[in-house]
């Protein structure tokens, strides 16, 4: 179930990742193009020509028309217009140059200090109009830039939250925020499907304490600095009063009147029958194998009894007494009691199955409780993905039975290790768990059951050689200098291809 869940986060964090990606890179093509609108245009050959186009028609009016009056005025307008695309330099360059050119066609004769007079004034004059220009050209294309800033913002925000709430309708999982008082403030499609609500509005605004009492619990908890980031799996119930099992992953986020949750729900209805039906049926098969066990005890006990009655009948005046032949009878009336067995017809659900996906399993299962002892587990998998005839269920229970009894028999070593190998024998795969423990004293009472010595019941390698047998396959004890090492032989689907 959990690997489900977060194989569906992955892939929408995948997609959100590949989405802002997109965002930000369109962003910054968008901001690029808007740094160069705040600079001077790169084209200005057009406004330069018309610039100059006046100055000649100014220049040539009053050179031809030999007016009394001077156009100095005039001089202002190819400046104004060159003002647009040049910098401040080259607008005080060009001032001073249309303020000499004015001083070209004065009206009359003046003396050396007004021509200079003149010629200042007009220049402080242009100069003032240009730059005054320069700067409200500036200010514009300043302006028009951050309008297209603002614009461009405006456009990625809406375009990611399209994006996100397409994320979030999209999603199996039922997404949630809530306020401090437990009410929904925003709840995705699934999130009012899977608590019997109608799309869209009918689940906003209602409590959710009476639904998913555990969201009420985090946000009545959460005050102050005291944030939550976590999961929990828990009881849900629907409009119409149904529970069912649900998984959470939720946090918290603000203070005060601002505490608000945000929460993804899944519904693991399907996940809990799965379990209880395997669980019910290892129940089942562990009862099956127990009396199995049992049985197999009480026939030993008949065997002996039966050869003690046997001697007993060869004495004389024995075969006739009552008291005997009664004891006769019990003895073959307990045999057939007895004759229960394991149902060898019955087999397994097995098929074929990834021998190296179920090592990855195991691994994630025993390597913490090596930690703990301080151990250390080696794997040493020398086929590549092999496909086994097995019961995916059984064949674990055989793998954590043996890495049990290897982490019970070496915690107490100085350096406790597990050796876990896999490699190919003809038509079979061999599993080897060997650990450094202190071995086994008689390993020919191995997978007897009910063993004196045993930590346990003393079942657990009877059980799972019967496993082991119900698909076909063999566990063998390997007797080896140090430690103790089990073999478990599969058979192997490219063998059987290959024949």
């Amino acid at each position: 179930m959990f690997g489900t869940v977060v194989l569906r986060k992955s892939k929408q964090d995948q997609t959100s990742q590949v989405i802002i990606s997109a965002l930000q890179l369109a962003r910054l093509r968008r901001l690029a193009s808007l740094d160069a609108i705040s600079e001077a245009p790169k084209d200005r050959k057009p406004a330069l020509l018309s610039a100059l186009a006046l100055l000649v028609l100014v220049v040539s009016f009053e050179y031809f028309q030999q007016l009394d009056f001077s156009l100095g005025i005039f001089y202002v307008f190819p400046i104004i217009v060159a003002a647009t695309v040049l910098r401040r330099w080259q607008v005080v360059l060009l001032a001073f140059a249309c303020a000499w050119v004015r001083g070209q066609f004065f009206a009359q004769a003046v003396t050396l200090l007004e021509f200079w007079l003149r010629y200042a004034m007009a220049t402080i004059a242009y100069c003032g109009v240009g730059l005054l220009v320069v700067e409200m050209s500036q200010n514009r294309r300043r302006a028009l830039s951050a309008y297209a800033r603002v614009k461009l913002e405006q456009e990625m925000r809406h375009h990611a939250e399209d994006q996100l709430r397409i994320l979030a309708e999209s999603s199996p999982a039922a997404i949630l925020t809530l306020n401090r008082r437990s009410e929904v403030l925003a709840a995705n499609r699934a999130a009012h499907e899977m608590l019997g609500y109608t799309y869209p509005h009918d689940l906003v605004g209602k409590s959710i304490e009476d639904h998913i009492p555990v969201l009420a619990g985090a946000l009545r908890v959460s005050t102050g600095n005291r944030q939550i980031r976590t999961s929990a799996s828990s009881w849900a119930t629907r409009a119409n009063g149904e529970t069912f099992p649900v998984a959470t992953w939720f946090s918290t986020y603000g203070d005060g009147e601002d505490l608000r949750l945000a929460g993804i729900l899944v519904d693991s209805s399907e996940e809990v029958r799965e379990r209880e039906r395997d669980n019910f049926r290892h129940i089942l098969d562990y009862n099956r194998l127990l009396a199995g066990a049992v049985s197999h005890e009480i026939r030993n006990m008949c065997s002996a009894i039966r050869v003690v009655t046997s001697n007993l009948g060869k004495k004389q005046g024995m075969p006739g007494d009552a008291d005997f032949s009664a004891l006769t009878s019990l003895v073959t009336s307990l045999s057939k009691i007895a004759s229960f067995d394991l149902d060898q017809s019955k087999q397994q659900d097995s098929g074929w199955l990834s021998l190296n996906d179920l090592l990855g399993h195991l691994r994630v299962v025993i390597e913490p409780d090596w930690s703990d002892v301080g151990g250390e587990i080696t794997w040493n998998i020398q086929v590549p993905s092999p496909s086994v005839h097995a019961d995916a269920h059984a064949l674990l229970q055989i793998f954590l039975n043996l890495s049990q009894n290897s982490l019970r028999a070496a915690q107490d070593c100085v350096d406790p290790r597990l050796e876990i190998a896999t490699w190919a024998d003809g038509p079979n795969v061999v599993i080897s768990f060997a650990d450094n423990g202190p071995g086994i004293a008689d390993p020919s009472v191995l997978f007897q059951p009910f063993r004196p010595e045993a930590n346990g019941s003393g079942l657990g390698l009877f059980i799972s050689r019967t496993l082991a047998r119900s698909f076909s396959g063999q566990l063998n004890h390997v007797p080896v200098r140090q430690g103790c090492r089990f073999e478990l032989v599969l058979r192997r689907q490219e063998a059987v291809k290959e024949v």
